[in-house]
């Protein structure tokens, strides 16, 4: 090769490399940078699905202070007046009472155990009268309203607590058979409670189709929930 032919072979090199440094880097391809961006990102927090599903139920802590006191006169034991054309099925208030007793009553919230006098009593229609549940029901809630009465649960005890107190709720259904329905999850039944200024008197109903009964426990007025 002549001097020459060598010398324009080298300009020749020089501008191709020169030409290189000029071009711009190809641009990333798109899976690449999102698949860079999804890789960066942090992982979002997820809660647990098997915590959610274990997480105990909240229990509401009655608080008898969001009652207001009742001063009405109250009847003759067993305070509640059952409308015409119904009777209990024991004429003697004496043989279904009970000078001390301990049992269960559904705030709504919580299963609170009430200790006093009590009395259950099944409910049943005169002779020639038609049992109608709706005009038991109706006519036992007046009465126990008009006496100041509260209802605070229109349903029986949650399952939850059904199943927390099973023991005691056995021995109690036992015990006070006229009103065992009101105490197993998912019956209907009505719970009541009357302030008064030394004590509270729980009313608990429970009305099917042709049979209904009734309890009611007088005790101390509640301990009011701390405050945090």
């Amino acid at each position: 090769m002549s001097m020459k032919s060598a010398v324009l072979a080298l300009a020749v090199c020089a501008a191709l490399a020169a030409c290189k440094k000029d071009e711009a880097p190809a641009p990333e391809a798109p899976a690449a940078a999102a698949a860079a961006t999804t890789e960066a990102a942090p992982a979002p927090e997820v809660a647990s699905e098997a915590t959610a599903a274990t997480a105990a139920p909240a229990v509401t802590t009655f608080d008898i202070n969001t009652i207001a006191v009742s001063d009405k006169p109250l009847p003759d034991w067993p305070y509640v007046a059952l409308p015409a054309g119904y009777h209990y099925d024991n004429e003697e208030t004496a043989a279904q009472s009970k000078d001390l007793a301990r049992v269960p009553v559904w705030t709504g919230g919580q299963l609170l155990w009430v200790e006093g006098k009590t009395f259950t009593d099944r409910i049943s229609n005169d002779e020639g009268k038609t049992f109608s549940k709706f005009e038991v029901r109706k006519n036992l809630q007046q009465a126990i309203e008009a006496l100041g009465g509260v209802r605070l649960s229109e349903r029986s005890v949650e399952e939850a607590a059904e199943k927390a107190n099973q023991k005691e709720l056995e021995d109690f259904r036992v015990e006070f058979s006229q009103i065992s329905e009101a105490y197993y999850a998912g019956y209907d039944a009505d719970t009541y409670v009357i302030r008064r200024a030394d004590k509270a008197i729980w009313v608990v109903t429970s009305v099917k189709d042709g049979r209904a009964g009734v309890m009611v426990a007088e005790g101390p007025l509640p301990e009011a929930p701390a405050k945090q």
